[in-house]
């Protein structure tokens, strides 16, 4: 049997002509540089069909996943600008050596992007990533076939702008991808008419996603003219949410009105953009106004969420740019008149109470030697483990004029290093002490200092126990982990038959009774206590890095490990909890006094430590940079959960249940 390299069905030998969809198969392809139909890629897995379109940097084609028996489009990195391919072959290749550190930059953002889209396979309005892989000198994303056209070739086809209600249905299908999309701290940044799909069956995907980044990175230039607000035009730009939001909002003003929307730098100086209820009155004034403030040009002004968006276009009356200034002018001088009523009525009783807790605790300015340790999760928002250590507690530093000169090591050899330095009676002022020997406890000062601050244990999380815990009082915990075991899962597999928790190791076996799994080293005697001993015995040899490269199923780790896999694999594993009567958890990041250190370095180094535990700081350590569960109960319900309980469901009431460990492992 044949197979049509246009519409991917099978018909008898013999044909050129396919009986199906009338496709010749012996025609040439459109350019020379195309891979040539029939080319098998990713291990004899897709047969190569007809391109479908081309770009500066892509080619997509139809091609048939052989596994699993359907179309798929396959897009190969090709910047043609720079590389090239023999006519008849497969493999790419740079024009010149000089070309080399371009190619491969775009490759990697290539391969990033592929990354970034597989994470919202369950949304119906983006677009599928199913694999990605290198092979031929370049790169290859497999996504979802989707048959339709462009949102700008069905305005065009619509006559050159399409019925309101049309708009509506596109702009609340975009957004909703929007809100799953700006839930994972990702701005698409590129969003127009071209780069959204409407599918013959009705649906609206969302794709292209070359030009998104994460949030507080480092934003580069990547726009269209026309859709992108002026926040876009400056390289390191400010860039967040309602940027995405204005693009959707000059989509949508296109789509009403068959009109670009003026330049928004232009905006800036002179705004001359005209109301869509303007330029047709048949547009109504609260779409009108919807799309106005989508497009405002101070960020403030725009809608700040998806949500808040869809809820304008579907709901209650949105007031245009103008008439919000000044209604937010008015509630701002309001909160700022009760703000002082209110700083009057009880300013005084504060200030008495944070006097006397000074003159109590006579702190005074220091320099404090600090040890922090950089595990892979340090590198993965591009800042390191120092300079978080120091944006945490700058406010900390600033008030009480407390120096911290921060000494950042290596995870893997933090524990040799601070075990040497208690060895050799040269431990720092403050340190994590997690990986402390228990032999050297004895160097430590107690943190009554710590404890008298806290004054009410019970706004932490197991610190009620805390002396029942650390009945030394020499370490006190930041955060806590909860133990997860995660399951690698790919396109194509069942996700509905992966348990929700797991209570045994024979839930690991597969039908012939082998296992395949790695364990975290930091849990590995949490899990001998739940699943017994064994359970170290039967693991595979290897780290996290074997379950990332997919060598084996299961990784039994815990809540640290989350977002670094996330950031690594995403879309590519699941999550599972560990039955709830089980074991304990583990208290974690444990940090410690050095009892060597001088009087006044003592006293500042408890303070700090007491500051770590605070709502700024534990939002750092935990929501921001996910090093564990937050002990703050505040932080945790009004913050984490927020951030994390979509992903980690149960994560309250496992939190509430847990027992914890009071040292690493134990």
């Amino acid at each position: 049997m044949a197979r049509c390299y246009q519409c991917m069905k099978e018909y008898p030998n013999g044909y050129d002509i396919c009986p199906h969809c009338g496709y010749d198969q012996t025609s040439e392809a459109a350019n020379l540089y195309y891979l040539p139909a029939g080319t098998v890629l990713g291990q004899g897995r897709y047969l190569v069909g007809k391109a479908v379109n081309a770009g500066g940097f892509g080619i997509v084609y139809r091609v048939w996943d052989q596994t699993f028996s359907k179309m798929v489009a396959i897009k190969e990195y090709f910047p043609s600008a720079i590389a090239t391919r023999i006519p008849g072959t497969t493999e790419v290749r740079v024009h010149s050596e000089k070309n080399i550190r371009e190619y491969e930059g775009g490759k990697e953002r290539f391969l990033s992007e592929a990354r970034r889209v597989a994470k919202f396979q369950a949304n119906p309005n983006v677009v599928d990533v199913y694999n990605f892989f290198e092979e031929n000198h370049t790169a290859y994303m497999v996504m979802e076939f989707m048959d339709g056209m462009t949102y700008k070739q069905y305005i065009r086809q619509q006559g050159g702008k399409v019925k309101p209600q049309t708009a509506v249905m596109v702009a609340l299908s975009v957004l909703d991808a929007l809100s799953e999309v700006h839930r994972e701290k990702i701005v698409h940044r590129d969003i127009n008419p071209n780069n959204i799909f409407i599918c013959k069956d009705g649906k609206v995907k969302l794709y292209d996603f070359g030009a998104a980044r994460l949030e507080a990175t480092d934003m580069t230039t990547i726009l269209t003219p026309c859709y992108a607000p002026p926040e876009q035009y400056i390289t390191n730009g400010r860039q967040g949410p309602c940027t995405d939001l204005y693009s959707v909002g000059a989509t949508m003003y296109f789509a009403l009105t068959g009109v670009k929307p003026q330049e928004s730098t232009d905006r800036v100086q002179k705004d001359l953009l005209e109301p869509p209820s303007r330029l047709d009155p048949e547009i109504p004034e609260n779409m009108s106004n919807a799309v106005m403030r989508a497009m405002a040009v101070k960020e403030e002004i725009r809608f700040q969420t998806a949500d808040q968006f869809k809820k304008a276009l579907t709901e209650g009356k949105v007031l245009d740019v103008q008439r919000e200034i000044a209604r937010r002018r008015k509630v701002r001088l309001i909160q700022v008149a009760s703000l002082f009523l209110i700083l009057g009525a009880v300013g005084g009783a504060a200030a008495l109470r944070i006097k006397s807790q000074r003159d109590a605790s006579s702190l005074q300015p220091a320099t404090l030697q600090v040890w922090v340790a950089a595990d892979e999760n340090d590198t993965t928002d591009g800042i390191l483990a120092k300079d978080r250590f120091q944006n945490m507690t700058l406010a900390f530093q600033e008030d009480y004029q407390i120096q911290c000169e921060v000494t950042e090591i290596s995870a893997k050899e933090y524990g040799e290093k601070i075990n040497e330095a208690a060895a050799n009676q040269k431990l720092p002022d403050v340190f994590d002490s997690t990986y402390l020997d228990k032999t050297y406890l004895n160097q430590l000062e107690p943190l009554e200092e710590t404890l008298r601050l806290m004054e009410d244990p019970s706004d932490w999380y197991y610190l009620e126990d805390y002396e029942v815990l650390f009945t030394d009082k020499k370490q006190m915990p930041l955060c806590f982990q909860l133990p997860l075991v995660f399951v690698r899962t790919g396109a194509g597999e069942d996700g509905d038959n992966i348990p929700k928790e797991i209570t045994g190791l024979e839930a690991l076996e597969d039908k012939e009774g082998n296992y395949s799994y790695v364990v975290k080293p930091e849990d590995s005697m949490l899990y001998e206590e739940m699943f017994g001993k064994d359970c170290q015995k039967k693991a595979e040899e290897g780290d996290y890095q074997a379950f990332l490269q997919g060598d084996v199923k299961y990784y039994l780790s815990d809540t640290s490990d989350y977002q670094m896999l996330y950031e690594q694999i995403p879309g590519q594993f699941q999550v599972i909890y560990v039955g709830k009567d089980l074991g304990k958890g583990r208290l974690d990041h444990l940090w410690s006094v050095n009892g060597g250190s001088g009087k006044q370095e003592k006293k500042a180094a408890q303070w700090l430590i007491y500051y770590m535990l605070s709502d700024t700081a534990q939002n750092e350590l935990t929501v921001k940079s996910l090093e564990g569960i937050p002990l703050n109960k505040m932080i945790f319900e009004k913050v984490f959960l927020e951030a994390y309980g979509g992903n980690l469901t149960e994560l309250k009431e496992r939190v509430s249940s847990a027992v914890p460990g009071n040292r690493q492992g134990e």
